[in-house]
């Protein structure tokens, strides 16, 4: 027995009547459109019917009142159209999360969205619209605007939207607890939901410093140091990045700038590692733009932060070299003991822990706080800057067993050991021996140590030509 084909209602002009339609297949069977497996069936749509409502009267009024693609979320979702809904859900979605960015701070999310030149490209709120849904919601999660584990459920979402959702053909389908499920997360924990505390903390923050007439003293700095340290390390990375962006531009004024230097080394010490070599790395896209003014207002800002050792690795290399060249000619200069105190600083700054110690700097390195340390032989201060010696001694205690075994080596060279006749430098270069560890030494490398301690007042300069040295000396 054949089917009873459904009955076609049509309008005066003869085409099928969507108004008169008791359903929407026989609508479209009426237009000579595929219908099968186009809408949910009638079972899914009354599943639906009932359990929708709930969903969305528990929105806020305020959150419902601009809600456009919510309302064509409940139509499709009426019709059984769940892919499209599914659509119009995910926008309603990317809406709100643009509407927290935007009262979060535009600046705040951009530095932490955009790297490289194209940051300079984004400034207004209609230049969200050219961030994909990926990075808007990575950058939410950074910035606390959502919790990790609702970024995780946005990507799942997203995900479903890509594969079986309207935007891309496809011919999975999507049941309606599935949507329902979605649908929730959506409403309750973006559409209606506010920023955490740590956002709004760090967008009040950053209002109030572009106020001319705040002054960040030691006690405001104390409480925002307090208050950083109770929150994840992404805040303090993502607040350090918009603060070297504020202060780097052109048009922050002297105050703007004040203030946030004294915030910055708090900031700084509690943001992630990422975070401090992408500010140093900024200051090479200054250099090769030839921006020398903001290459300036860089470096103070990485001095004051004790960071001149997160800037790329080329740039530190070429620095230091500078700076020890200027260091070895205050050295054979006149009045050497001020003179080597300001790049011996700046050195120091550059290398704080032994890491910082680049392959392509050093032997020159070495070399150099060698000279220094042992110093010049003269009577006054014994020799040795008395600015600069506690500096030098920083620097050597850093060296690892194998910069050790260098230090010692070039001690043999003729520019060095002929300073080793002089008692002055006798007695520095044993000063200089018992800073360094010798228990984490190598055999051969303590053995030497130990015998230029024992025998460097006797035989001086002449101490590596006596054999025992000479076979210490072999295997360094």
């Amino acid at each position: 027995m054949s089917e009873k084909t459904p009955e076609i209602i049509h309008s005066n002009d003869g085409t099928p009547s969507l108004a008169a339609a008791t359903n929407f297949e026989e609508y479209l069977q009426g237009l000579g459109l595929p219908h099968e497996h186009i809408i949910a069936s009638s079972k899914e749509r009354e599943v639906m019917s009932k359990n929708l409502p709930s969903t969305i009267q528990g929105l806020s009024v305020q959150s419902k009142r601009d809600a456009i693609y919510l309302s064509k979320f409940v139509a499709s979702s009426a019709i059984g159209l769940y892919d499209a809904a599914l659509n119009y859900i995910w926008n309603e979605v990317v809406l709100s999360l643009r509407e927290k960015v935007n009262v979060y701070g535009l600046d705040l999310f951009y530095d932490a969205a955009v790297g490289g030149d194209l940051r300079e490209t984004y400034s207004t709120k209609e230049d969200l619209a050219s961030i994909k849904d990926n990075t808007l919601i990575d950058t939410c999660r950074k910035l606390e605007l959502i919790s990790d584990l609702l970024h995780e459920k946005l990507k799942h979402i997203l995900f479903m939207r890509n594969n079986i959702g309207a935007s891309h053909p496809n011919v999975e389908s999507i049941r309606t607890f599935e949507l329902l499920g979605w649908l929730e997360t959506c409403v309750k924990d973006v559409i209606d939901d506010r920023p955490s505390y740590a956002a709004l903390f760090v967008q009040q923050l950053i209002v109030n410093l572009k106020n001319e007439d705040l002054v960040i003293d030691e006690v405001r700095v104390l409480q925002i140091s307090e208050e950083l340290n109770k929150q994840n390390t992404r805040i303090s990375g993502n607040l350090l990045v918009t603060l070297f962006s504020i202060f780097t531009k052109k048009n922050t004024s002297q105050n703007i700038r004040g203030n946030i230097l004294n915030l910055a080394p708090v900031v700084w010490d509690t943001s992630p590692n990422n975070k401090k070599f992408e500010i140093g790395h900024k200051l090479d896209q200054y250099g090769l733009n030839l921006d020398d003014d903001s290459l300036a207002l860089a470096n103070r800002f990485l001095e004051k932060c004790n960071g001149l050792n997160y800037k790329s690795e080329g740039t530190r290399s070429r620095e230091l070299k500078s700076l020890i060249e200027r260091l070895l000619e205050a050295h054979y200069a006149i009045d050497n003991f001020h003179h080597e105190v300001p790049p011996a600083r700046q050195i120091r700054k550059y290398i704080v822990d032994e890491s910082d110690i680049l392959p392509s700097i050093e032997d020159h390195l070495i070399k150099a706080i060698l000279i220094c340390r042992i110093g010049n032989g003269n009577w006054y201060q014994d020799g040795v800057s008395p600015g600069a010696m506690p500096i030098y001694n920083e620097i050597i205690q850093l060296f690892n067993s194998n910069q050790v075994n260098k230090l010692i080596r070039f001690m043999s060279e003729p520019e060095i050991r002929n300073e080793l006749n002089a008692p002055n430098c006798i007695e520095q270069t044993r000063q200089l021996l018992r800073l360094i560890s010798i228990d984490l030494q190598e055999p051969r490398t303590q053995e030497a140590i130990e015998f230029i301690l024992e025998n460097l007042a006797t035989y001086k300069s002449k101490i590596f030509n006596t054999k025992e040295l000479k076979a210490c000396l072999m295997f360094l």
